[in-house]
């Protein structure tokens, strides 16, 4: 199945959509949207707005836009390329100098923290747009998308529809996360149920979801991990992170592109297996995703505290066919989660 387009052309956005976009680049205001609400495509035709604005009044165009994970700023290259956008003016977080700046607009804003909000509003000479979602905050300490509003004393805007994530896919996504309203708010239905399915080895679940992905032609993949590396989790993390699963696919001569802590090694543009963490999935969607190890035995309670808002981060990447797979026993995240959500493979 060919790749579903990401940055979809202005005419195809929803009203909603389309009002925010009419919204003078010189004002201020927070935008707020489910999973697949169009959130971070908003921001790069604001972006945009500005750059053509200062192209046709004969200007520089002044403005940062500030992305919270390096991956997500690599997966919109291609659209930063197709709208003509200077790639210098679209940051990762961590990399941002505090420049001064007409405009700023920040992507996952409900991630940073209050003083972070603070300086990008401090570096913001006209105007500040931010985007984000509380339903996918992955760190404790920050402000709600609605705590953000009132502290800036910014109008702010909802997004209501969620175009990427299937039906079939957020009955059950909605059993995990807090948003019991994400199955209405989704426009397709989808084809398939999540599909579960039980190992008697970590090892057998890897080699499953490859010869599935060989299997099914799958080209546009991510495996998605809890822990970067051996040292994540407070005990028993063994092999539930990017580092150990790398070991096993170069033993066995298997192809794949990977992102664990700063090292980036991602080409979105290629059909390889993506291994990336759950936080670092933020913003970004796959035709087919796989979330290995769905059990996390020994330490449930510090995960159930610690990850059950990047689990839903991760459960909601996928426009079409969602995989997952166990060895021991499944994490406390799937009970109360009907049979009828999910298929078992036998």
């Amino acid at each position: 199945m060919a790749r579903e387009k990401w940055l979809v052309d202005p005419a195809q956005l929803d009203k909603f959509q389309r009002d925010i976009l009419t919204i003078s680049v010189n004002d201020s205001c927070l935008v707020k949207g489910c999973a697949g609400s169009g959130k971070t495509i908003l921001a790069l035709y604001r972006a945009n707005d500005i750059y053509q604005q200062a192209k046709a009044a004969g200007k520089s165009a002044s403005f940062t836009m500030i992305i919270y994970t390096r991956a997500l700023q690599s997966f919109i290259q291609s659209g930063i390329k197709e709208l003509g956008i200077g790639p210098r003016q679209v940051i990762y977080a961590k990399k941002w100098d505090g420049s001064l700046v007409d405009h700023i607009i920040i992507d996952e804003a409900q991630d940073f923290t209050k003083t972070e909000i603070d300086e990008f509003l401090a570096a913001s000479n006209v105007s500040i747009m931010l985007y984000g979602d509380t339903q996918q905050q992955i760190y404790d300490g920050r402000m709600s998308t609605e705590a953000i509003a009132t502290h800036l004393k910014l109008p702010s805007i909802e997004l209501l529809k969620n175009y990427r994530l299937p039906k079939l896919i957020a009955a059950f996504a909605s059993h995990i996360g807090m948003d019991k309203e994400l199955e209405n708010k989704c426009v397709k239905t989808g084809f398939e149920k999540p599909k579960l399915k039980k190992f008697n080895h970590w090892q057998e679940e890897i080699d499953f979801i490859f010869k599935e992905i060989e299997t099914r032609n799958h080209t546009d993949v991510a495996i998605l991990l809890p822990f970067n590396d051996k040292t994540g989790g407070p005990y028993n993390n063994f092999h539930r992170n990017i580092q150990s699963v790398r070991e096993h696919l170069d033993n066995h001569g298997y192809r794949y592109e990977y992102k664990i802590n700063d090292s980036l090694v991602l080409d979105f543009d290629s059909e390889l297996p993506k291994l990336i963490t759950f936080h670092s999935s933020k913003g970004l969607q796959f035709e087919t995703v796989f979330i290995p190890f769905f059990d996390y035995p020994g330490h449930d309670r510090w995960f159930i505290g610690n990850y059950q808002m990047p689990l839903y981060v991760a459960l909601t990447r996928t426009y079409r066919n969602l995989y997952l797979t166990y060895t021991e026993r499944l994490t406390p995240f799937f009970y109360g989660v009907p049979l009828s959500k999910y298929e078992l493979i036998p």
